[in-house]
């Protein structure tokens, strides 16, 4: 990319020092994910109980410390960057018998999770860690989004002397601009759900169900190493109701098939959506269809590094009005994706944030009308000073099968 943004490592100094802090925490599974490249085993299927942390200090940008539940902590082995140490906490049993010859990664296991007694609870590993890199005086930015009821106080109960303040918007600066690294593994996402897309319209044909076109886009995406994470198909007029389940309502000749799916591919979310017709489409369902691609393509054309998201709104929301939809309306027509579905910048009337460069924009324009059903097309872009680039790879034009296929 050219003129490339500063690495994660120096974003996240210079926020820091933006916000004045000398720590930041995170308490979610995603910035966790961001940080370290562990997706919690614990804080996915226990989000209420049971968490991982990750610590970085401003002297420490690339080397976050983690901390996580003794059940958990072999995660750490997982780490894609380098840790300047791990917690682990609470209780869990392993049985070591003795003279057993260990494994080098089993021995660099055993040092932590055997050797070194577990804190009692998330609370206490975060004070090892704060009080072992010596910042129990230090101005402690924690991602107060995720934190348990009480935590940031019971914090700064014990470490008087420190500043405990909430960071979450910290973390969602830091996040706005994507490495190449990231921008790879939104790319992969996007091309597993463009995968299951393909297959579902594989199968498509008179009397096949929603359910039966929702199963084919997850075995896909499955198949493709991706993991299903939201799957909305809907026929027809059931559009205007996409958030519902899939129904058995067979698909008859003239019907729209509306896609919004999702996926996620080692912890980078995709979100696209694409329309279909069964045979010869309406004029109307082409007029629509053409508006809403007038939009996306003018946010692709025209989103830039400095414009605000409430500017990129107007533009592409103006551009589907001038293609001949006048009446239309949207509370948003995007978002940032990454470790989570919406991240900044978010495209919404007013919005002031800022587009940087290596931003990605999730460009959408949906439109929903009783009777007719949803007309939708969506695709990832990464905004640069020379030119924006597409993530995804397949075709944004109306799609049109016939019984023998697309």
């Amino acid at each position: 990319m050219t003129g490339a943004a500063a690495s994660r490592p120096q974003r996240l100094a210079r926020h820091l020092d933006e916000a004045g802090l000398d720590v930041l925490v995170a308490t979610s599974v995603e910035n966790v994910r961001y940080l370290t490249g562990i997706s919690s085993v614990g804080g996915q299927n226990h989000p209420y109980s049971s968490r991982a942390l990750a610590v970085v200090t401003r002297d420490r940008t690339g080397a976050p410390y983690f901390a996580s539940s003794s059940g958990d902590v072999d995660q750490f082995l997982d780490a894609t960057t380098a840790l300047s140490g791990v917690v682990a906490y609470g209780t869990f049993h392993r049985v070591l018998p003795e003279d057993l010859e260990l494994t080098e990664r089993e021995e660099r296991f055993r040092q932590i999770a055997v050797d070194v007694p577990a804190a009692p609870d998330a609370l206490s590993a975060l004070i090892r860690i704060l009080s072992g890199a010596g910042l129990t005086r230090a101005r402690i930015g924690v991602d107060e989004n995720a934190a348990p009821p009480g935590f940031l106080a019971r914090l700064a109960e014990a470490l008087p002397a420190a500043e405990v303040r909430p960071a979450a918007a910290v973390f969602q600066q830091v996040r706005k601009v994507k490495t190449e690294a990231e921008l790879r593994r939104i790319a992969e996402s996007a091309a597993i759900a463009e995968t299951g897309i393909k297959a579902a319209l594989g199968i498509a044909a008179e009397g096949v169900t929603e359910r039966d076109m929702t199963r084919e886009f997850e075995t896909a995406v499955a198949r493709a190493g991706g993991r299903p994470r939201f799957t909305l198909i809907k026929f027809g007029r059931g559009g205007v109701l996409g958030q519902t389940r899939p129904t058995d309502t067979p698909l008859r000749r003239g019907d729209s098939i509306w896609f919004d799916v999702g996926c996620t591919h080692e912890g980078y979310w995709s979100d696209i959506a694409r329309t279909a017709v069964l045979g010869e489409p309406s004029p109307r369902l082409v007029a629509l269809y053409g508006a809403m691609l007038a939009g996306e393509q003018t946010a692709l054309e025209t989103a830039k590094p400095g414009m605000t998201g409430g500017e990129l709104f107007g533009r592409t929301v103006e551009a589907v009005r001038d293609a001949g939809v006048p009446h239309y309306r949207r509370h948003h027509v995007g978002h940032g994706i990454g470790v989570e579905i919406y991240e900044p910048v978010l495209i919404t009337p007013g919005n002031q944030d800022v587009i940087e460069e290596g931003t990605v924009v999730n460009s959408e324009t949906p439109y929903y009308e009783f009777g007719l059903g949803g007309v939708h097309v969506e695709d990832p872009f990464v905004v640069t000073s020379d030119g924006n680039r597409l993530l995804t790879t397949l075709d944004r034009s109306l799609i049109v099968i016939d019984q023998e296929g697309t």
